[in-house]
């Protein structure tokens, strides 16, 4: 019984003590709600711009997966590249010799393809003789420079 008398007593207390509830001011609710929208119009507004700039940021690359601070090193590789390659670019110039011993040379090879003298004498030749070089008597064989 005890318990109940000071439950009692803070009640008594509290009204006895309780503030004045000051007046609501007539358009809060218009106020309140015109606060949550601006604060929403703001949210969406930053989250937009948020996405917009994370798509900026991942497009800033041309290459998906390729960083920006990759492109002047590769710039640079690709310009190594084309230096040094240009001399596999520019053809060789033959010695009139050479000209010459590679025109015999296709010369030969076109007319045993014509005349397809290979056909008839299979049995006489070996396994390797594709391996051989037909030198006519005008041509001279190969020279090293």
């Amino acid at each position: 019984m005890n318990n109940q008398n000071s439950d009692q007593e803070l009640v008594n207390f509290l009204k006895l003590n309780r503030p004045n509830i000051p007046e609501a001011a007539p358009d809060l609710e218009l106020k309140l709600l015109a606060a949550i929208e601006r604060n929403d119009e703001a949210e969406t507004n930053q989250n937009y711009r948020e996405k917009v700039s994370l798509i900026v940021s991942k497009n800033r690359s041309i290459l998906p997966g390729f960083p920006q601070w990759a492109f002047p090193p590769a710039i640079a590789a690709m310009l190594i590249v084309f230096v040094s390659s240009y001399r596999l670019l520019v053809p060789v110039q033959l010695h009139a010799d050479e000209k010459a011993h590679l025109e015999a040379f296709l010369v030969n090879n076109w007319e045993d393809v014509l005349h397809d003298s290979r056909s008839e004498n299979t049995s006489d030749n070996s396994q390797t003789d594709w391996f051989n070089f037909a030198v006519s008597d005008n041509s001279e064989p190969p020279t090293t420079n």
